[in-house]
């Protein structure tokens, strides 16, 4: 438990784990994994299904479209 909780970090301004971005273009990045999406409105549904296996699998620098039915 204590290396899980190890690895937070302080709460401030800039260590968001993840940013939405509506205007001029959207996007939602991970910054943990660097996974990224431009599939705003799919995430804001609920689907985090591509940040939660990219976290998973120790990823560092993926991108790519969050797709339908993918897991």
């Amino acid at each position: 438990m204590e290396r899980q909780y190890g690895e937070k970090g302080e709460i401030a301004w800039g260590n968001q784990i993840r940013s939405y971005v509506f205007q001029p273009y959207q996007m939602v990045k991970d910054h943990r994994t660097g996974a990224e999406t431009s599939n705003v409105q799919d995430v804001m549904d609920g689907n985090i299904d591509m940040f939660i296996q990219a976290k998973l699998r120790g990823e560092t620098n993926t991108k790519g479209e969050a797709s339908d039915g993918d897991t």
